[in-house]
């Protein structure tokens, strides 16, 4: 324990001896440190927050319910997708075109790496990241604080378009769906009209439900007229003072009941036959022209949402021109540097000292 001490004690001697030489050093490495760093541009941050909106806020209400809750903030899927379209090479080409960044960054056109380079300090200078309240922020820097801030609003709303953009994509390729579907179920209910209108025509009905009522009704009249007439025709037969013409009348009037009979048995018969396809083809119709209804009614409302302006974020804060510096840190770089030139000029002074008091360069040389 002693001579730990002891140890400790020669190093804090052998340190003190070396004062001067360390601090000189330090304050050396300070003075360039600050005279460096005055020459570092300064570079202003902006930044924007926002959250995602849910994709629900564009999809029209079902039919026959009340409106649900439907959700007004994003999911994290919703947020990765907004954060996939920041990281795109659409926002860097917009940023690029709009702000005119090989001419802001000086960057030769002519280059070949000139697009590579550009990327690169994009890249360093734009940053996308998701907050602990799981809104989204979008920051940039530059020497220009106006620069700043325009183009962290410019990537907030181009943002916004694109993914604005992809939901109208996906309501018209939902709307053309619907519109195909709609025209081939309008196409199936033509042709089953125009069965429906030929079976009509083939069987002679024109209302199954009034046409069925009229034929029992006619049938029992006629079939009790026929037997009327057969029954005074038998009558009359067993008188003999009945004069004869007045039963031919009585015949001439049953064969033309019997008559009327056969062809309204015929009719029934024909109905009867073309009863079931035309009920068949009358429920087709009706089936085939609630859902046209419902899905025009769909229709409607999708071409509704389609034309209304939806908004793929909510805007929390909007960038404003910064008034103070992000960087560089000046303190921070002087401290840290100073520090350093310490740290390494008292591991040389006790380096030396152990060299020294081993004689190393003796040895060396003898070995």
């Amino acid at each position: 324990m002693q001579n730990q001490n002891e140890s400790l004690f020669d190093l804090v001697l052998l340190l003190y001896k070396w004062r001067k030489q360390i601090i000189g050093a330090s304050l050396i490495a300070a003075i360039i440190t600050a005279g460096v760093s005055l020459l570092l541009p300064n570079y202003f941050a902006a930044s924007t927050q926002f959250y995602a909106a849910s994709p629900d806020l564009a999809k029209p209400t079902p039919l026959g319910n009340l409106p649900n809750n439907n959700r007004i903030y994003g999911n994290d899927n919703d947020i990765d997708r907004l954060i996939s379209i920041a990281k795109s090479n659409i926002i860097s080409n917009y940023l690029i075109e709009e702000f005119d960044l090989y001419t802001h960054y000086e960057i030769d056109l002519d280059d070949p790496k000139a697009k590579y380079k550009l990327l690169l300090k994009l890249n360093k200078l734009f940053e996308i990241s998701k907050t602990k309240y799981d809104a989204i922020q979008v920051s940039f820097e530059d020497k220009n604080p106006e620069m700043a801030k325009n183009m962290a609003n410019a990537t907030r709303d181009k943002i916004d378009i694109l993914a604005t953009q992809m939901i109208k994509e996906s309501q018209e390729k939902i709307l053309k769906s619907y519109q195909l579907n709609i025209a081939n179920k309008q196409k199936m209910y033509d042709g089953i009209s125009d069965s429906l209108y030929q079976t009509r025509v083939k069987y002679n009905i024109f209302n199954t439900q009034s046409q069925g009522e009229a034929f029992g009704s006619s049938m029992v009249s006629l079939s009790g007229a026929i037997e009327n007439y057969k029954a005074r025709i038998s009558y009359l037969k067993k008188q003999p003072d009945v004069v004869k013409d007045s039963i031919d009348v009585f015949k001439a009037k049953l064969s033309g009941f019997e008559s009327q009979y056969k062809i309204l048995s015929k009719n029934i018969s024909a109905y009867n036959n073309g009863y079931p396809k035309i009920l068949k083809y009358e429920r087709e119709m009706k089936d085939f022209g609630d859902q046209i209804n419902i899905d025009k009614e769909r229709l409607k409302q999708l071409e509704s949402v389609y034309k209304s302006e939806i908004n793929s974020i909510h805007i929390v804060e909007k960038a404003e021109t910064p008034v103070i510096k992000s960087r560089p840190k000046r303190s921070f770089l002087v401290i840290g540097a100073t520090g350093l030139v310490f740290i390494l000029t008292c591991l040389w002074v006790i380096v030396q000292d152990i060299l020294n008091k081993n004689d190393w360069r003796q040895k060396i040389k003898n070995g």
